[in-house]
């Protein structure tokens, strides 16, 4: 997907990162061994951090490629979900929390349908020369000629920026949140616990809010930071 290996290499770190936490995260949740998680928003993570690594290395593709209408399908799917969770006011996180997830969906499916627009290719087993937007074909499939690529819209270009921002927004945000969650804590209700327990109950507290906020930051300046990339 991206000629530089340096953001191929930082994108895969990035979001392979995100992906292992996710899957700890939902590993534990269908284990019953945190109650306090989200089921569906780890899954969605994790698929979402699989999805941005695939589309880093070009193993998948826009929405010429089957593998990116699944994308589009999967990730519409996630939004409306999460957006009738926000609606409907049974988001367990709160309406902030769903309604970045509903954000952050909507954004996937929106770089994936706007691929071959922006970028004039459609990832896996595209040509990279985008004989696809109105070049002549027999132009196309001559080797070694690059077929110009006309510019993208004006209005997906702002769209694209303004998710961007979104992100590096929400992004900020989150590191706020993670270097709060470092701060004192308040020990959470131990009756009968030692001093030592409850020493222990915020360690992990605050470990587990660091984490959290840690994840959901690289989350969201990768998706960022791709979305730049991608114009």
């Amino acid at each position: 997907m991206f000629a530089s290996t340096t953001l191929i290499a930082v994108f895969t770190l990035v979001f392979t990162m995100t992906g292992v936490y996710s899957l700890a995260r939902l590993s534990r949740l269908l284990a019953d061994a945190d109650a306090a998680g989200d089921r569906p928003a780890e899954l969605f993570h994790l698929v979402m951090s699989l999805a941005m690594i695939g589309m880093a290395v070009a193993w998948t593709g826009g929405p010429e490629t089957a593998s990116g209408r699944l994308q589009i399908v999967v990730f519409c799917a996630f939004t409306l979900w999460f957006a009738y969770r926000f609606t409907a006011g049974s988001a367990s996180h709160g309406h902030l929390m769903t309604g970045h997830l509903v954000a952050m969906g909507a954004a996937m499916t929106w770089m994936v349908a706007t691929m071959t627009v922006l970028m004039g290719h459609t990832g896996a087993g595209g040509s990279g020369h985008g004989g696809h937007h109105g070049a002549p074909s027999d132009t196309a499939s001559v080797p070694g000629v690059d077929v110009p690529v006309p510019p993208a819209p004006g209005w997906v270009v702002a769209v694209t920026i303004a998710f961007a921002v979104l992100f590096a927004i929400t992004g900020c945000s989150w590191a706020a949140g993670a270097v709060r969650a470092s701060g004192p804590a308040a020990e959470p209700d131990a009756p009968g616990g030692t001093v030592a327990t409850r020493t222990d109950l915020v360690t992990s507290a605050r470990v587990s809010a660091r984490l959290e906020a840690l994840c959901h930051c690289l989350m969201s300046l990768g998706m960022a930071g791709m979305l730049v990339a991608m114009l």
